[in-house]
């Protein structure tokens, strides 16, 4: 920290206000699994076996009670035949296909009206499965069929499963084969039913189409007579339809154009009349304007003069830089209306070109469509005849393709029903009894039931970790904005060397883990005191017990070491305890009674045997809070400034009491302690914000006292700096 000769007063810090403080943000978690998992290694071992254990008491009871044996039937999809005179079945080539029509099978053999047929089967009545569970009662066994078996398509395959499990081997080859046989015969049912549907429709048809076919063979000879057509390809009419369709064409590129001049000039005539805004094509033309232009000179040329007296002055209420400011707005309002008339000029200029041209574009129009009219009567007129004819013998051929393609569809539909190969589902392995069970499976329910207890556990952590707001770790401070982590100090129980207290522990035991981090957190402060000339430091915290006082203590015997000279005043009239920290007594005059001019300076300063002054708080009448934010703390801190090096001043925590942010603004700078797992990150991020806007600078954040940081690493680093502070070997 740097040395402040007497006869400099340190100038108070004004914020700069081109410069705008961010708001707080919201402050984001993330976790740190590996973290969370260290912390709670035991508990996860001992869920890990635990588990284990219930796994295996799991089997065996399952294994006694509940065991299933489990078989499948085997089904192929086929594409069957294309024609009935096709020789062999065709291949499905499309894997969606056989996907879709194995889903459409799959869902039909455990429809219900096949399942109730499979039920009622004699050989399903004798077993085990329907006459301890249902004894009669067929719509709950259909109910559980329902729900037990399972369908899946073999993949690569066309071929799909029917798989189904009961506790008694003998009966699932029985329920599997009672299902495959009534959905064939539903399936056979189908069939037969779709394929005389088909006859039935196709033969409807054919009888419609041929009675068509008589009517219009004498509508078209009675037509030729009337007409005396004898030749549909006529010249006249294909020249006459190019004319009429380029007129149309003409047209629809007028009307397209003719609106398209009416929305701009509606768009003209709107700014005009002020119902809309110019764009900025209007305005930038506008400003290419000779006169509009030298306007805009003249208003360069005032501001780069108002530059000039500002830097020459230095002064914002000085008459000549008032004057230039007035002229400069002045000039600004004239090159606003300029553009404004400029604007207003072009727009009407622009107005009356749009309604010259909507104008002729709308004689064009009249006479383009008048044309189109007269031409389009002759080509109605002349191809009025050819085109009913045309359409008559084309009507006729289409009825005799369709007759001829219905007859064909008839004989297809007879004789693939006569065909056993021309079904789309046979099968292909039938239901066997099986051998071994199928449920438990040891290597299955052991580690299951471990891995769910254990995600149990684990999720059951991580919830917790998500939903803790609390500070716990730097990590957490450095996902605050604007927070920047000075250090960390560990618990006393976490330091190798046993420390008794952790006030001045940097003089009472200096090899001590708790004291080299007070060090290197000192390290980063002075770093930031000198960078700026600091000579004033508060140190406040946001809730009670958060150690503000045990790190101004060291931080103090730090800065004393280093050859500065160095005071601390204890600000906390509410609580204070800095004296007493420090081996003195603090019930003599301090703070309080200089803020009242009761004592001299000279009167209240403490010498202590460290080489460290104290300020008292004060006698408890004349602990004041209110006094806090009068002029006289800041001729206090100015004399202080004149007789020492830095000054660390002791706050109350900000949230219980305001005045830590009223010394805020009266210090150079600041430094935040948090308490671990006692403070709230949002707590955290507010009174970064609110320090921010203070007069001080906010050096960052020193984190108090967590434990079991990062799952060891730290106390793994504490191990090695007791080691190397004590001169042990590694």
């Amino acid at each position: 920290m740097t040395t402040v000769s007497p006869s400099r007063a340190p100038l108070p810090r004004t914020p700069d206000p081109r410069i705008r403080t961010a708001p707080s943000a919201t402050v984001v978690h993330t976790l740190d699994p590996f973290r969370v998992l260290r912390r709670h290694l035991v508990l996860i071992i001992g869920t890990a076996v635990a588990g284990t254990v219930l796994g295996v008491v799991a089997f065996f009871l399952l294994n006694k009670f509940s065991p299933l044996y489990t078989a499948e039937a085997l089904f192929e999809i086929r594409a069957g035949l294309e024609e009935g005179s096709d020789t062999t079945t065709r291949d499905i080539n499309d894997e969606d296909t056989v996907v879709r029509l194995a889903t459409t099978e799959m869902y039909l053999i455990v429809s219900r009206e096949v399942l109730d047929d499979a039920v009622k089967d004699p050989s399903v009545l004798e077993t085990k499965w329907f006459n301890e569970n249902f004894l009669g009662e067929y719509d709950e066994a259909v109910d559980e069929l329902q729900e037990d078996l399972r369908t899946a398509l073999i993949p690569g395959s066309y071929l799909f499963r029917i798989k189904w499990s009961a506790r008694y081997a003998a009966d699932v080859p029985i329920i599997l084969t009672a299902v495959t046989n009534a959905y064939i015969n539903k399936r056979s049912n189908l069939d037969k039913i779709t394929f005389n549907q088909s006859l039935d429709v196709f033969k409807s048809q054919l009888t419609e189409i041929s009675r068509n076919l008589d009517d219009l063979g004498q509508l078209i000879e009675t037509f030729i007579r009337e007409k005396s057509i004898t030749n549909i390809d006529d010249p006249r009419a294909n020249q006459l339809a190019i004319t009429v369709t380029e007129l149309a064409l003409q047209i629809a590129e007028d009307e397209s154009m003719y609106s398209l001049l009416v929305s701009s000039r509606d768009q003209t005539s709107a700014k005009l009349e002020g119902t809309i805004m110019p764009t900025e094509e209007d305005r930038k033309l506008a400003e290419f304007d000779f006169a509009v232009r030298a306007h805009d000179q003249g208003i360069i040329d005032t501001k780069t003069a108002l530059r000039e007296l500002k830097e020459k002055y230095r002064d914002y209420d000085h008459p000549m830089i008032l004057k230039a400011q007035s002229s400069l707005r002045a000039l600004e309002a004239e090159y606003e209306a300029k553009i404004k008339e400029t604007m207003t000029s072009n727009l009407q200029a622009e107005l009356k070109t749009y309604n010259n041209q909507i104008t002729n574009l709308d004689n064009m129009l009249e006479q383009f469509t008048e044309e189109y009219k007269n031409g389009e009567a002759q080509l109605r007129e002349l191809a009025a005849d050819m085109s009913k004819y045309r359409s008559m013998e084309d009507r006729r051929d289409l009825l005799e393709a369709q007759r001829d393609a219905i007859v064909q569809n008839i004989n297809q539909v007879q004789m693939l029903q006569l065909r056993t190969d021309a079904r789309r589902v046979r099968l292909a392995l039938a239901a066997l009894e099986p051998r071994e069970r199928s449920f438990p499976k040891f290597e299955l329910v052991v580690p299951f039931t471990a891995i769910l207890l254990l995600g149990t556990v684990v999720g059951l952590i991580f919830l917790r970790e998500m939903t803790d707001q609390r500070v716990k770790s730097a990590a957490d401070i450095e996902m605050v904005p604007s927070a920047k982590v000075l250090g960390v100090i560990p618990d006393l129980v976490e330091d190798p060397c046993k420390s008794e207290e952790a006030e001045l522990v940097v003089r009472r035991c200096p090899n001590s883990v708790l004291a080299e981090s007070f060090r290197q957190a000192s390290g980063l402060i002075q770093k930031g005191m000198n960078r700026s000339a600091h000579q004033t430091l508060l140190i406040l915290g946001g809730l009670p017990e958060a150690g503000t006082t045990s790190v101004i203590t060291n931080l103090a015997a730090t800065a004393m070491a280093s050859g500065l000279k160095v005071v601390v005043v204890d600000a906390n009239f509410r609580r204070p305890r800095l004296a007493q920290a420090m081996g003195v007594s603090g019930d003599g005059p301090g703070l309080g009674d200089l803020l009242i001019k009761a004592n001299t300076l000279k009167d209240t300063i403490i010498n202590t045997e460290y080489g460290i002054d104290v300020i008292p708080a004060g006698t408890a009448a004349n602990r004041v809070f209110e006094r806090l934010s009068n002029g006289q703390v800041d001729s206090i801190l100015a004399e202080l400034r004149n007789q020492y090096d830095v000054i660390f001043i002791d706050a109350p925590p900000a949230v219980v009491a305001g005045d830590a942010m009223v010394l805020a603004n009266k210090v150079d700078a600041a430094v935040l302690v948090v308490r671990a797992y006692r403070e709230q990150r949002g707590l955290i991020a507010r009174l970064v914000h609110q320090l921010n806007d203070a007069q001080c600078e906010l050096l960052g954040v020193v984190l108090n006292r967590p434990r079991g940081t990062a799952g060891g690493y730290f106390k793994k680093n504490y191990a090695v700096m007791a080691s190397y502070g004590s001169g042990a070997s590694s």
